[in-house]
């Protein structure tokens, strides 16, 4: 049995295992380890330096035609993911435009901007911008002047602390989260080209959203009548006026988070997946996951030096 090195004689060849390859006894690494010859069977061994069994250097016979189907279909649904993390990623960078606005809504609500606009206004600007948001040709023009006025006057700024509790930040989380998918995805292209191919998809998508929202609230949409043709104007209308009014305004901002969101996730994704394998894997077992490593140009990492083979004579 070649895993009984005391029964078997060995001799130093001066070659060493360039390929990573698991001991068979401990599942220790064996790349770098000399390469022995056993010379009661004629054999090329590689005593594992952590378990001292012997390993046959000739490997397995391949698997034949059941890996190549079995190759192709891991292609089939690797291709299969990124298409579903596509169409996520731009679903999520088309819809986070107009979340944006919807969290200025609610905090511009909050702080009361239905009653400013209901109100006669303090100053002569606010008092001419009120009148005309009220005339029967109102637009979507002025109503977003008012809502300029009423920050003005509420010295409105967006914080961090307003973002973290706004709606748009669960999109930011799941645009991180989708960044970093996006990214392993991609493997084994260069972090580079993922970031690249993230910041097309996140701007065309987001570009999108924006031209979407600027289509459906145009400048010159009637203040007193927001629906679309046919329909009964609502009894909240002057709230869906404006809710359209901050989603205008804020649809470049919601579309700036996300695509920044996503470029970023997916360039930290290679470091933070490397890290977490160096931290949870011993470096031996690392051979599996080297594409994290050489995909980026970078070095794979390497087990420790071996220790000197022990020859046994008979």
């Amino acid at each position: 049995m070649v895993n009984e090195p005391s029964s078997i004689t060995t001799e130093p060849t001066g070659f060493a295992l360039e390929g990573h390859r698991p001991c068979q006894h401990c599942g220790y690494d064996l790349v770098g380890t000399p390469i022995e010859r056993a010379l009661d069977l004629d054999l090329a061994v590689i005593r594992c330096p952590e378990c001292g069994n012997l390993n046959p250097l000739i490997g397995t016979p391949p698997l034949g035609p059941f890996a190549q189907r079995a190759a192709m279909v891991g292609t089939l649904v690797r291709l299969l993911l990124i298409g579903l993390a596509a169409i996520f990623l731009w679903n999520v960078a088309f819809f986070s435009v107009e979340m944006m606005g919807e969290s200025m809504y609610r905090s511009h609500t909050n702080d009361g901007l239905m009653a400013f606009f209901q109100s006669a206004g303090e100053t002569p600007e606010e008092q001419r911008a009120l009148q005309a948001v009220q005339k029967d040709d109102a637009t979507l023009a002025d109503a977003i002047t008012v809502v300029t006025l009423f920050q003005e006057r509420t010295y409105f700024n967006i914080n961090f602390k307003q973002l973290v509790q706004s709606q748009i930040i669960d999109f930011l989380g799941v645009s991180f989260v989708l960044g970093l998918i996006w990214s392993w995805l991609l493997l084994p292209q260069g972090w580079r080209r993922a970031g690249i191919v993230t910041l097309i998809i996140g701007m065309l998508a987001a570009g999108a959203g924006v031209a979407s929202m600027y289509a459906s609230s145009p400048l010159s949409l009637p203040v007193q009548y927001a629906g679309p043709a046919g329909a009964v104007v609502p009894d909240n209308s002057l709230s869906d006026i404006v809710d359209r009014s901050l989603g205008r305004m804020y649809a470049l901002h919601g579309a700036a988070l996300v695509v920044v969101t996503l470029v970023i996730s997916s360039v930290l994704a290679r470091p933070l997946a490397r890290g977490a394998f160096r931290l949870l894997v011993p470096t031996e077992h690392l051979s599996g996951v080297e594409l994290l490593w050489k995909s980026d140009g970078l070095p794979a990492p390497s087990p420790p030096p071996a220790k000197a083979p022990t020859v046994v004579d008979s």
